[in-house]
């Protein structure tokens, strides 16, 4: 058991680079805003509750947009 545990750190786990590889974000960042607003939302009312999930995913959505913008200009320019 200890072997297979060593072994999970010492090969590398493939992880696929294509660009449709990069849509399992969406569910992450579903994830993250539904657990985030469930424990800061002080009155629980299903309809608030939903806008503001939807707010927070597409705000998170929205900067990693421009995160990446930002680093293809920066790699660009390096070449």
């Amino acid at each position: 058991m200890d072997l297979i545990l060593l072994a999970i750190f010492t090969e590398p786990m493939f992880l696929p680079t294509e660009p449709v590889s990069l849509l399992w974000v969406l569910p992450i960042c579903l994830s993250v805003s539904l657990v985030y607003k469930a424990i800061k939302i002080e009155e629980f009312r299903p309809g608030l509750f939903i806008l503001e999930v939807a707010f927070l995913f597409g705000t998170i959505i929205v900067f990693l947009l421009v995160i990446a913008v930002i680093l293809l200009v920066i790699a660009q320019s390096v070449r």
